[in-house]
């Protein structure tokens, strides 16, 4: 009996000693919640170490198929690299939390009412954040939408109509204000200079700089006549564009349509000897234009680009060498990083730069309106710049032109000449469209 005592005894003891001990420890072990990784908690700033991630999916609306296809496939290209290469080199937000980028991509073939069905899906079914878009038609047509959801929106677009909508940006001027770069060294070239104008009359976003062009001409004193190139057009549609041209002896050619149809223009016009100068927007003329045209342009042809090209950077400067790395990561050789795979990287390294300026929390539980005000504190604060790519860009609300020079680039047989940059003067281009209609 007395060792059983003992025994009891030292039960006892012991279960006291346990629950002492559970007292002070605050109580059992809890099994953390199935969703904390999910959570945005406060981690190291140096990388995360704690170890906390969280999801987004961003929608990506592209043109694979369509009129603008020319440029969109290697569009698609730069855009994937760069995803691929920002989630395996880590996205953290200001607070430290890495983010991982979930893409969902859809070819609406640049049809409109197929973009806005897929918007729904992006919307509706993967609740998206964010999406990175394509064509002028119907990212304006979206825009009141997007800004009603709260989903921010990184177009190929550059469309001045998208400068003043609140969800809407681009690294880039928009196509007015890039297109008076254009007008501006046609008048330094020849004073009084007559300018025919390239672009398919049907389409949004040919015409969208238009009015910007001609209130800039005026300005300087240039005369300008409209001439229809469909955005699709073959070489008898251009052969038959330049002719319209040819009759009002024009000095320059403005074309306003992507590579496939501007390209066809500089061929005809060098058949049928017409000695003046094209400038294409920033979608209508890059490396591929002389073999494209298989004609002689040199000195004839050229092209606005708000950004030096990676054919003529320094790879190894900030920005460039981010753009090389992600590329070599994807498996494409450097020859293969061209205006347009670097315009696709540039969108999606927007977005990543909005994500590192919001909080996880700020990102999770306002999403889209989070990411808009992130880069909308660049407007007062601290600039975004996508390495030496860029200049010093600024949103501001109610006016995301983050800034406004462009370069003109000539062939001159060689190789490719950059002018400029050149800042547009003595006119509010972006006014001018919005006031054009």
């Amino acid at each position: 009996m007395q060792r059983g005592a003992l025994i009891a005894a030292a039960i006892v003891v012991i279960v006291v000693v346990v629950a002492a001990a559970l007292l002070m420890g605050g109580g059992a072990p809890q099994q953390a919640p199935a969703q904390e990784t999910q959570q945005p908690q406060q981690a190291p700033a140096a990388g995360g170490e704690a170890g906390k991630t969280m999801e987004i999916n961003v929608g990506f609306l592209v043109d694979l198929s369509g009129p603008t296809s020319d440029v969109g496939k290697e569009y698609v290209k730069g855009a994937e690299a760069a995803f691929k290469y920002f989630n395996e080199k880590g996205i953290y937000t200001s607070d430290g939390v890495r983010v991982k980028i979930n893409y969902i991509k859809r070819d609406y073939g640049y049809k409109p009412p197929k973009a806005a069905e897929f918007y729904q899906e992006f919307r509706d079914r993967y609740h998206v954040v964010a999406i990175v878009g394509w064509g002028t038609a119907d990212t304006e047509s979206l825009s009141d939408q997007t800004a009603r959801d709260k989903i921010l929106y990184i177009s190929a677009s550059y469309s001045a109509k998208l400068v003043v909508k609140p969800y809407n940006f681009f690294p880039a001027p928009d196509y007015s204000t890039q297109a008076c770069a254009a007008v501006a060294w046609m008048a330094q070239q020849k004073p009084g200079a007559t300018v025919a104008l390239l672009y398919d009359h049907k389409v949004a976003y040919s015409k969208s700089p238009i009015p910007a062009i001609k209130a800039m001409a005026e300005k300087l004193g240039l005369k300008v006549v409209d001439v229809d190139l469909p955005l699709k057009a073959d070489e008898a549609a251009a052969e038959a564009a330049i002719r319209e041209a040819m009759k009002s002896n024009p000095d320059f050619l403005w074309c306003g349509n992507t590579i496939g149809s501007c390209s066809l223009a500089a061929r005809a016009a060098a058949k049928l000897g017409l000695d003046a100068v094209m400038i294409a927007n920033v979608w209508g003329f890059d490396e591929r234009f002389p073999k494209l045209a298989a004609a002689d342009v040199a000195g004839r042809a050229g092209g606005v680009s708000p950004w030096k090209w990676p054919s003529v950077a320094d790879p190894n400067a900030p920005g460039y060498r981010e753009l090389f790395e992600a590329a070599k990561m994807a498996g494409y050789k450097p020859e293969e990083v061209n205006l347009r795979f670097m315009q696709g990287f540039m969108n999606v390294w927007l977005l990543v730069k909005a994500i590192e300026r919001t909080t996880a929390k700020d990102l999770q539980e306002r999403g889209g309106e989070a990411l808009k005000e992130a880069l909308e504190s660049s407007c007062q604060g601290e600039p975004i710049k996508l390495g030496d790519i860029t200049p010093e860009m600024r949103y501001c609300p109610g006016n995301h032109l983050p800034f406004k020079s462009s370069y003109i680039v000539i062939w001159d047989g060689e190789k490719f000449v950059f002018h400029g940059p050149i800042t547009p003067e003595g006119v509010d281009c972006v006014k001018a469209t919005l006031e054009g209609g």
